[in-house]
């Protein structure tokens, strides 16, 4: 005997652990039949866990008359169910105008700054934001996504829980019951509710899916709303597992800094489309900001960027720009694509080309084997600690890949330009010369001494980029362990 609605929502509840003893329910009324059915059902399952109930109800200025009967439809009805109820009036027309946003974007972006505004006047310890979705909520959405090729993420439907920034948790219990259960269960109750005019305009893609799409779908099959929730919830636990994958191989693949992202160009050459398309969608959002409206189109452009030559751009949407660097692709708000890039970690300052930045010697042996990175304004620093097999394995003679015999290295090291005192070693009995005669020697051009990239420990100089490694670190036959290092990108390209 299939459940009732109360039943179903009530097993939801405690199945998925949406609500909990002394939680802050803050539920979102607009009067339609799904909201109501909540905030009835919510009130109902009190009774068996003890918990705070009151409802937020927001105004969206759209709909004139219509929509201030709505505010007092919902009004009323707390007053008679005892429960405080907190009324937003927005003006979502003319923050459309003002954000150049469409109505449905900008109601819904108002619509949680007034859930969060009034959950963040709260003292309660757990705070949780109750959303009216359905499972035909859900088949619509996830329709929706396939049309747009949104990917995996979009297919999985909405999800039956999230967090919002303020320390609220949105939790939607109604998932698991349909439009028609939902009204079958207020007609029981002798329930009224109010019927937004807008949900039958089709010039919404949702309402057009709503109409059309799922009505011959349900032709089809009957189940097709729950079947759809089904495979949505697969697909869902699907996604949450290669955004952990992807989460982990990003920390290796994308380099951050204050300008945007580096995507190595390694990611498509080692991982999947599917890991490697996730590491970008995140580095994508993760420089917009936001992850609304980043298609599978746009991670698709990016992936074929990283195949292109060195110097090609593509535009992404919030205004971000992505380059085809000699590392891989550079992701950037537009107004800093001016082919510069910012440093990494820095000692001092803002400006890295001038203070340079610290090298952890814990970092690089915590994650043995692993390369660090670093970008520079002019190209990209990467190390590694790792042993060293003297059989097996030769000394490159290249002009950016050294090896140095980490085992003589004893202090944290800097990668910065020259300063007084900076001294080379010359050979294995430890002579030393400045570093300025050793440029002189070298006929660098005075205006030029400055620019060059040093590895430092301290006043030693291990790496004098383009030139000679310092004999203190030069690997030997009871060498255990070495520091590789190689600097690339820009002007520095091996021959």
């Amino acid at each position: 005997m299939e459940r009732t609605v109360r039943e179903k929502v009530f097993a939801w509840i405690e199945q998925k652990k949406l609500i909990q003893k002394d939680d802050m329910v803050f539920v979102g009324v607009s009067g339609g039949a799904d909201s109501v059915c909540l905030l009835l059902l919510l009130l109902e399952y009190r009774k068996r866990v003890p918990f705070s109930v009151q409802v937020v109800h927001v105004e969206h200025g759209i709909r004139g008359e219509e929509s201030r009967e709505d505010a007092e439809f919902t009004r009323k009805l707390c007053e008679r169910l005892d429960v405080v109820c907190h009324i937003c009036e927005v003006d979502v027309p003319g923050y459309a105008r003002e954000h150049r946003m469409g109505l449905e974007e900008a109601a819904r972006s108002l619509r949680y700054d007034c859930f969060r505004r009034v959950a963040g006047e709260s003292s309660a310890a757990v705070k949780k934001l109750a959303l009216a979705h359905h499972a035909d909520d859900n088949a619509e959405t996830v329709l929706f996504q396939l049309a747009r090729g949104s990917g995996v993420r979009g297919l999985g439907g909405i999800r039956m829980m999230r967090e919002l920034t303020g320390g609220v948790t949105v939790i939607r219990p109604l998932l698991g019951v349909t439009r028609a259960q939902i009204e079958g269960y207020l007609r029981e109750q002798g329930a009224d509710w109010r019927t937004d005019a807008t949900n039958e305009d089709t010039g919404y893609s949702r309402n057009r899916i709503r109409h059309n799409v799922l009505p011959e779908l349900l032709k089809v099959n009957g189940r097709a709303v729950e079947h759809i929730a089904q495979s949505a919830a697969q697909l869902s636990e699907l996604s949450d597992y290669v955004e952990r994958e992807a989460a982990g191989i990003a920390q290796r693949m994308c380099l951050w800094d204050a300008g945007g992202c580096v995507v190595f160009k390694e990611l498509f050459e080692r991982y999947p489309a599917v890991l490697s398309g996730e590491v970008v969608y995140q580095a994508v959002s993760g420089v917009a900001g936001s992850n609304r409206d980043i298609g599978s189109v746009h991670i698709q452009a990016v992936e074929r960027l990283a195949g292109l030559q060195v110097g090609r751009r593509v535009t992404l949407p919030y205004g971000i720009l992505a380059e085809r660097v000699y590392e891989g692709v550079r992701l950037m708000r537009e107004a800093q694509g001016s082919g510069q890039q910012s440093g990494g970690k820095r000692c001092h300052g803002d400006d890295p080309a001038q203070e340079g930045f610290e090298i952890s010697l814990e970092e690089l042996e915590e994650k043995e084997g692993e390369w660090k990175t670093f970008l520079l304004p002019d190209g990209c620093l990467r190390l590694r600690v790792r042993t060293f097999d003297e059989e097996t394995e030769k000394i490159p003679k290249k002009t950016y890949t050294k090896l140095l015999n980490y085992d003589k290295i004893k202090h944290s090291m800097q990668f910065r330009k020259r300063a007084g005192g900076d001294y080379l070693t010359i050979d294995g009995d430890g002579h030393r010369k400045k570093l300025k005669e050793y440029l002189i020697e070298e006929k660098v051009p005075r205006g030029q001494r400055d620019d060059i990239w040093l590895l430092a420990e301290e006043s030693h100089v291990l790496w004098a980029v383009g030139k000679r490694i310092s004999a203190g670190c030069r690997v030997d036959p009871d060498t255990k362990k070495i520091l590789e290092v190689q600097i690339s990108g820009g002007n520095y390209r091996e021959d």
